[in-house]
């Protein structure tokens, strides 16, 4: 009788990092990381930004808004992953697993890089959602 348990799975901060970064709209990283509710970010990212496409200026719509806050959302999360010490880390995430988590540069790579383009999203959707209000207002 074969008596063997599956092995336990270590899961990396650089490589849910990067999935957050960039497939963190689909909850790619929640779902590297097992959680539950894993796909309530796509739930709520690709049915808005599929609407917010079928309309015109896209960027406008209110919906392309809930689709930036799902990304925004993720970024930050790469950017906590990626910095959690890893004693943290592997308490969380990696119980049980005989291997120990050591950061390095592609877990500060990956920090930066979620750090840049989050706040590039963040000043640009803010600069449109500002206009809108502008023109709105009637303000010349």
């Amino acid at each position: 009788m074969n008596d063997r348990s599956p092995p336990i799975r270590h899961h990396r901060k650089a490589l849910c990092g990067a999935l957050a970064l960039f497939l963190g709209g689909i909850g790619a990283h929640r779902l590297y990381l097992g959680a539950r509710w894993w796909w309530i970010y796509p739930l709520l990212a690709l049915p808005a930004m599929g609407i917010a496409l079928r309309s015109e200026p896209w960027y406008r719509h209110p919906a392309f808004f809930v689709a930036t806050l799902v990304a925004l959302a993720a970024m930050l999360e790469a950017i906590v992953f990626c910095l959690t010490p890893d004693e943290k880390w592997d308490a969380r995430h990696n119980p049980g697993s005989p291997r120990r988590s050591t950061s390095g540069w592609p877990e500060a790579l990956v920090a930066i890089v979620a750090l840049v383009l989050g706040a590039t999203l963040l000043m640009s959707v803010m600069a449109i959602a500002l206009e809108g209000w502008v023109r709105a207002m009637g303000v010349r």
